[in-house]
């Protein structure tokens, strides 16, 4: 887990990501295809090899109670869905966004503060993907 992200952003941030990758992978924007969101084709469109199969599980779950994802018990592998048309929407309304969690005031800032006590918009940090923020891996 990342500091500074809510457990609940995470998990909807890497099921958005997941469920982008397994429609791009497999689904390819129809409900008629199945998907195997922990498909190792998935983590490699992803470049998440390393993230905890725990994880993806997590991200399944929550993607089938928002009604994401709905399973698909055809006797196949465990964990095989479809992608429903609110799931398929969901990716049309883009990432989430990201939300962080509110700093304690003992924590440094990432730029210089001003003569007002605010954080000087010229001074910036190297930027940092979103990616990396949320699990500390390369992207």
């Amino acid at each position: 887990m990342s500091a500074g992200l809510p457990l609940e952003n995470e998990t909807e941030l890497l099921a958005w990501a997941l469920l982008r990758a397994a429609n791009r992978t497999q689904a390819r924007d129809t409900t008629i295809r199945l998907v195997v969101p922990r498909a190792p084709e998935v983590a490699y469109d992803l470049g998440i090899e390393q993230i905890a199969q725990e994880r993806i599980v997590e991200a399944e779950e929550w993607l089938e109670e928002q009604g994401y994802l709905a399973p698909a018990n055809i006797g196949l592998t465990w964990g095989t869905f479809t992608i429903t048309p609110a799931g398929l929407e969901w990716l049309r309304g883009g990432m989430p966004r990201l939300v962080e969690a509110p700093q304690k005031a003992t924590e440094p800032t990432s730029g210089s503060l001003s003569a007002s006590g605010g954080v000087d918009a010229r001074v910036t940090s190297e930027p940092v993907s979103w990616w990396r923020r949320l699990f500390g891996g390369t992207e």
